[in-house]
């Protein structure tokens, strides 16, 4: 602190001394003074400055009481108006001010502009001040949310109205009398701004200049970096104005302040200097009464003191401090005006670490933060301000900052540490009452209870919010939650702790989480509202409830609300007018993210249930911009890939088609009641991006790279899965066409025309086929495409799950099977019946091949998961004759192998098992091709196929989807010729077997390249 600062400060003490024996009135004179002295202090510390908060809320309280004793008629009342409005200003936009200081800024400096003795540089000043609370007002109303509301349809009355406001009262400032080059140049500049964004509030962004906002933008950034004047806006004192004073009664009663007095810190003598942290921890003693007792103590105290009992000045005095020895901690303050020659609050400051008194060791460094957290929690409890923005929806800029604070705290204070359990209880303090399990908290969540672990004799409020912090965590991560181990630490905590009642509400929210992902019955907590009947209601299909939960009076309703009761009306069907209204309000104001997603989804399905004028393609522009959202599902992404297919719309379905095949598998549970669950309780689950879709044209090269002559799609287009839209990529000229609405018949079963019109047109050639929703079981090839021949006696198919798997397929190489084959037999003993098999085709095909497993010849390893790791991502092709389930292998010792896991898998594989074989996910391993089966058949007759495709792989020299077409010709020719290789089993499967069946050869299957 300089010199000049503890003079003011004495005198101020001084002052205070004999305001105690005057009352009313008689308080004026001597409250003018000490507030002009409070604000020669804010500006000699610096303003912004959080070490000068105290003062600053001091000085508000001082003139909103001159503000409150002077009469509305009073011509000294404009002036107490000007100053209380400028300092309201001053702490909202620099301070993190609660919006009420806006609000009366706003109102008093509006009424400071009536009185005509206002001086005018004063009136610059307030008109200055009035302009950028109401343009702050405005941009908060184009804030991410609000903005996709309103760019389109413009802004609230109230929005657009602060933005004239704004303008008017920056052309008046800059009219008015000179002020400082640099203030002229801020005006100046904010008008700026504040006529480019006019377009936005009227609904008009087509007009925005955004190269003359940007270059204002830059303007306005590059004053604020070079540093505003510390003295004033004007040219002149801020204390050359005429102040009226008034003379009070003599010998007044004395008033009883109505807050508990708080002992202010002894005023230091001029001479002294003081640190960062002294200044803090004498606020905080002041504030606590806590003299000589440890600082963590004191903390401790302070962290369960109501904070509407602390006087808001002193409560502000030890915020600043507080988050200024934080501050100064990591070298981030410069402390005093220009040349005072003061840093770090003035002082002694010479170790690098801001810490003047010498005390840098990490625990005193920690303990600044852990103040600095509580103080800052105490004023968000106290009057919602905060160092950030902050809104409804949004964890507030304060408590956010908080969290980070207690997040370095917990790097410096070492678990065995007095301070450490006070760190850990300081985390109580972010939690919400309502919604425990997110907000700030999350922010600290995933290191405390490692952190927690460490300390000694913890606590049983330690224990309880560490086990809070493994439940957020948790549940940000998607995994389960364990509900009974958070009730059972609570059960330790005193019940008269201030921690105990949002603890209890987390415990209540967790096993409510637990049951929903559980399945089973749910209760639901009556203090959840409206909201917890329509989550049971939906849990348990309960229609009736459902419509008794939505007719409840609705109130006032957020975005993400809005979006689940829209959900809920659809759900019900019943008035889709009000589900269209609250969906489509919710995805214009929602941030990115999956409920908004998913909102887009549930009003494109509602427009087209509606059905009216307008609605088909209400409903497109919806499901469009779904495509483009975060957290997409595949479910909903194919229903729309359905509708557009129906309508003939090849571009859109191609995008919703590759979307679904990017998407997640869709949750087990109700989405709707997910999103219910994360409404009620905070959480959501994080999301990847957008999946990363690929254009017609990239797919198309890549299906020329491949050398197939198409890639066709098959999807159903109702949500019985009756019909079938077949969409066409040609690759010769990237051309999306919607070739046919087919009905689903099996073309084993029947032999439907529309299969035949839509297949013949391409052959022959080489065909991909993406077919999705149960239409991969078709055997397509197995179509009757004229003179009683089949699709794959003319054409080669190979089937894919996307064309972006496609462009991944094209990409990889294709080595020759002979290079590294590779075979996994019988690893586990349950297969002997393939080591035959496996010894002929090693053989008679691949001499130098490598085995693992048990073989009738010498193996190189007993086939564990970490011998096949070893092998598969170099074999050029594999042969799994071991038990398959999805994509985990089943090998020796009991070990499974999940290898779709396996990072650099390549080479072609070949399932022995005979079931319905995973091809596609396979794929996404790295391998270039899999062939597998639609369906079991006989052991025998797989053994054979199988032979088969390695004798035209090897002999032949075939690529693996012509060896396997060639091998379902050969079966499906009544006059085949043996190969002279065949083996006498195989030989006796080919005599007592109906190979021409289609249900044996067209079981058979390629997917890949």
């Amino acid at each position: 602190m300089d010199d000049e600062v503890a003079k003011l400060r004495a005198e101020i003490a001084a002052l205070r001394a004999g305001l105690s024996r005057l009352d009313d009135r008689a308080r004026l004179p001597t409250l003018v003074q000490i507030g002009q002295k409070l604000q020669l202090i804010y500006w000699r510390i610096g303003p912004g400055q959080p070490a000068a908060l105290g003062d600053l809320s001091a000085a508000i309280e001082v003139w909103d009481e001159v503000y409150r004793l002077l009469d509305p008629d009073d011509p000294a009342r404009g002036d107490a108006a000007f100053r209380l409005g400028q300092f309201l200003a001053a702490r909202h936009s620099t301070h993190g001010g609660a919006t009420k200081d806006r609000e009366t800024g706003i109102f008093v400096l509006g009424e400071a502009l009536t009185f005509p003795d206002l001086p005018p540089t004063a009136a610059s000043m307030a008109r200055l001040s009035l302009a950028t609370l109401h343009l702050q007002r405005t941009m908060e109303a184009l804030s991410p949310a609000s903005a996709r509301a309103g760019f389109l349809t413009g802004l609230s009355p109230g929005a657009q109205d602060d933005g004239v406001i704004g303008a008017r009262l920056l052309r008046e400032v800059l009219a008015g009398p000179p002020l400082s080059t640099t203030v002229t140049t801020m005006a100046r500049t904010m008008l700026t701004i504040a006529e480019s964004i006019q377009p936005l509030l009227s609904g008009d962004p087509t007009r925005v200049d955004l190269g003359k906002m940007m270059a204002a933008l830059a303007t306005l950034q590059r004053l604020q970096r070079d540093g505003l004047p510390s003295t004033t806006w004007v040219t002149g004192d801020p204390l050359d104005y005429p102040v009226a004073v008034v003379q009070g009664d003599e010998d007044p009663t004395p008033t009883v302040p109505p807050r508990r007095p708080v002992r202010p810190p002894d005023a230091p003598v001029a001479t002294e200097r003081y640190s960062a942290r002294r200044a803090a921890r004498d606020r905080l003693a002041a504030l606590t009464d806590g003299d000589g007792s440890p600082g963590w103590e004191q903390a401790r105290a302070l962290l369960s003191t109501d904070p509407s009992t602390l006087a808001a000045g002193d409560l502000d005095a030890f915020v600043g401090a507080a988050v200024h020895a934080a501050a100064a901690d990591n070298g981030d303050v410069t402390d005093g005006p220009a040349g005072s020659g003061d840093a770090a609050d003035g002082g002694d400051a010479a170790d690098g670490n801001g810490t003047a008194d010498g005390n840098g060791e990490p625990a005193e460094r920690g303990i600044d933060q852990l103040l600095s957290a509580i103080g800052l929690c105490l004023r968000e409890r106290r009057d919602g301000s905060g160092w950030g923005a902050d809104d409804e929806e949004t964890t507030s800029g304060a408590y956010r900052a908080a969290a980070a604070h207690l997040r370095t705290a917990a790097t410096l204070v070492p678990p065995d540490h007095p301070a450490a359990a006070v760190v850990v209880e300081a985390v109580g303090g972010l939690v919400d009452d309502a919604r425990p399990l997110s907000g700030a908290v999350a922010g600290i969540a995933d290191v405390l209870p490692g952190y927690a672990a460490g300390i000694p004799s913890r606590p049983a409020t330690v224990t309880a919010l560490a086990e809070l912090c493994r439940t957020v965590t948790a549940l940000r991560a998607g995994a389960p939650v364990e509900p009974d181990a958070l009730a059972a630490a609570l059960a330790a905590v005193p019940t008269d702790h201030p921690v105990r009642g949002p603890l209890a509400v987390a415990v209540t929210q967790a096993r409510l989480v637990a049951a929903v992902h559980a399945g089973g019955p749910v209760t639901v907590d009556p203090a959840l509202g409206r909201l917890g009947g329509l989550l049971a209601a939906l849990h348990h299909d309960d229609r009736v409830a459902l419509r008794t939960a939505l007719d409840a009076d609705p109130g006032r309703a957020s975005p993400p609300v809005s979006a689940v009761l829209g959900a809920a009306h659809l759900r019900l069907a019943d008035d889709l007018d009000t589900a269209i209204a609250l969906l489509s309000g919710a995805t214009r104001t929602l941030d990115d993210g999956a409920l908004r997603t998913r909102t887009w989804w549930r009003l494109a399905e509602a427009y087209r249930s509606r059905g009216a004028v307008g609605d088909d393609e209400c409903s497109r522009e919806a499901g469009r911009h779904a495509l483009e959202g975060a957290g997409s599902d595949r479910r909903d992404a194919a229903r729309f890939a359905g509708w557009m297919l129906a309508e003939g719309r090849g571009g859109e379905a191609f995008h919703a088609l590759e979307t679904a095949a990017a998407a997640p598998g869709s949750p087990t549970v109700d989405p709707l009641v997910l999103d219910l669950l994360a409404v009620l309780t905070g959480v959501t689950p994080p999301v990847g991006p957008p999946p990363a879709v690929p254009d017609p044209a990239t797919v198309a090269a890549a299906v020329r790279e491949i050398g197939a002559v198409a890639l066709l799609y098959l999807h159903p287009t109702d949500d019985a899965g009756r019909s079938a839209g077949v969409l066409c990529l040609d690759p010769a000229t990237d051309r999306l066409d919607v070739l046919a609405n087919v009905p689903v018949t099996d073309p084993l079963a029947s032999d439907d025309p529309g299969w035949a019109a839509v297949m013949r047109r391409w052959s022959p050639g080489s065909l991909l086929l993406a077919a999705t929703s149960g239409l991969d079981r078709l055997a397509l090839p197995a179509v009757r495409v004229g003179d009683g021949r089949r699709l794959v006696q003319e054409a080669v198919v190979s089937h894919v799950s996307s064309g972006a798997q496609v462009v991944r397929l094209a990409a990889r190489s294709v080595a020759s099977v002979a290079d590294a084959p590779l075979f996994v037999v019988n690893p586990r003993g349950d297969r002997d019946h393939e080591m035959a098999e496996v010894m002929a085709v090693r053989r008679l095909c691949y001499p130098r091949s490598v085995c693992l497993g048990r073989a009738l010849e010498p193996v190189a390893g007993t086939g564990t998961p970490d011998d096949v790791r070893k092998h598969v991502t170099t074999a050029s092709v594999v042969h799994l004759a071991c038990g398959l389930r999805g994509t985990e292998l089943d090998l020796a010792d009991g070990g499974v192998l999940d290898v779709a896991t396996v990072g650099g898998a390549g080479g072609l594989l070949l399932l022995a098992e005979s079931t319905a074989g995973p091809g596609p996910a396979l794929l996404d391993a790295g391998f270039v091709g899999v062939v597998g089966w639609r369906w079991a058949v006989p052991t025998p007759v797989a053994a054979l196929a199988l032979f088969l495709v390695h004798l035209q792989l090897v002999e032949h020299r075939r690529p693996p989807a012509a060896a396997v077409a060639a091998v379902q010709r050969w079966m499906l020719d009544p006059d085949r010729v043996l190969p002279a290789a065949l083996t006498g089993s195989h030989r006796n499967t080919v005599t007592t077997s109906d190979l021409a069946g289609p249900e044996l050869w067209a079981a058979l299957t390629y997917s890949g390249r």
